[in-house]
């Protein structure tokens, strides 16, 4: 199996790393080629401070999860040359095109000097992808969503799953498609969160419990065992209002069991 790369800088989360050491450990898969995206997001003084505005009170909220949660190492940055042997693959810098204000299409000229390299993408980076690097490699790209997209779909990831006390929360390995979150599944994963008391928590054991996944999706590629969703969920975003009192209610008490 060729896999190309789709990311936005050669360093990786230690969780993205893991499951790429884990992948290139297979005898039978090979990194022919990356892409890196040349894309900057700019945005004005004034158009950062509207868009925290509109975040409301999950703005404070986030900055404040961050700086007093525990670290979470495994989305610490790894050189991707430490990770897999860059000296044979094939590497391109584009510049995206973008769709609808905030969808990115590779140019068409890179996807067809990709594709007769690679059977399979694979993105950590570009955003939401739409165009023809989606339809031309022979198995498509594929994407982590940490979640179970046929009951989550969106984001932020397991945040939704602590907020409504599930017992569970999902890992999917998605083929993407132009529907948000609503790719064919190549790979699945229930994660039990019952035991956890914070969000920090639940997304540490969604990373670490990720590590397998890649591997196990190019496998079912194989096997032809990437199927449509039953169903898909609902689509869920950054939270407003009465979910994020009851986040930072549960949330603190949760840092009060664990500091016990």
């Amino acid at each position: 199996m060729r896999v190309c790369l789709l990311l936005d800088e050669p360093t990786v989360s230690r969780y993205v790393a893991d499951t790429l050491a884990t992948l290139f450990a297979e005898p039978d898969v090979e990194l022919t080629t990356v892409v890196y995206n040349e894309y900057e997001e700019s945005r004005t003084p004034q158009e950062t401070i509207e868009r925290a505005i509109e975040l409301r009170e999950w703005t404070p909220v986030s900055l404040l999860t961050k700086l007093l949660g525990r670290p979470v190492p495994e989305t610490d940055p790894v050189r991707l040359d430490f990770v897999v042997d860059l000296d044979s693959a094939r590497t391109f810098h584009v510049r995206p095109s973008i769709v609808d204000g905030w969808k990115q299409r590779i140019p068409e000229e890179t996807v067809e000097s990709v594709a007769p390299h690679a059977d399979v993408g694979i993105r950590f980076g570009f955003g939401f992808l739409v165009g023809p690097i989606l339809s031309e490699l022979d198995h498509g790209v594929l994407s982590f969503h940490h979640g179970d997209l046929r009951e989550y779909r969106g984001m932020p990831m397991g945040f939704w799953e602590f907020v409504h006390g599930d017992d569970t929360a999902g890992i999917t390995v998605q083929q993407l498609s132009e529907t948000l979150d609503g790719g064919r599944i190549a790979a699945l994963k229930t994660v039990p969160i019952d035991d956890l008391h914070t969000w920090g928590a639940v997304r540490r054991r969604l990373f670490v419990e990720s590590d397998d996944m890649l591997a196990t999706a190019v496998e079912n590629i194989r096997e032809g065992a990437v199927r449509e969703p039953e169903s898909l969920g609902d689509l869920y975003t950054l939270p407003r209002g009465a979910p994020v009192a009851k986040f930072v209610l549960k949330n603190a008490t949760g840092y009060l069991r664990e500091s016990i």
